[in-house]
């Protein structure tokens, strides 16, 4: 009988270590406008203004950058930031700021860091 118990508890265990974390941060919640977009740590030439966010309690997202809407579902964990859109796969960016006001996030795109800044709507 003890066998038995350490197989359920072992199985437990492996299914729990598999589910992917989300802290669902609250401060993320909310509509956000773009306000600067910097690359390599330089204003570039991209209009954020034209980048928005809509980070819903329910787990999903829409975003829209000029006439480029996606929409999936988001999670967190710790100062990362998960986005996987419909059909796609899983991407990461970091939260460098996130206080319910800001929303910074630092990107890598072709090995070259981006920084998106935007304002809660």
């Amino acid at each position: 009988m003890k066998i038995n118990s350490l197989i359920f508890a072992l199985a437990l265990m492996t299914i729990l270590a598999c589910q992917k974390v989300n802290d669902k941060n609250p401060a993320l919640l909310g509509n956000w406008q773009g306000t600067e977009w910097l690359i390599m740590d330089k204003p570039s030439n991209i209009d954020a203004t034209q980048v928005g966010f809509e980070f819903n309690e329910d787990g999903t997202y829409t975003a829209k950058f000029t006439d480029q809407n996606q929409s999936g579902t988001w999670r967190t964990e710790k100062d990362k930031l998960y986005t996987t859109e419909t059909g796609k796969q899983e991407i990461l960016v970091k939260l460098l700021k996130y206080d319910g006001v800001a929303l910074d996030f630092e990107m890598n795109r072709g090995g070259q860091k981006e920084v998106l800044k935007m304002v809660k709507k």
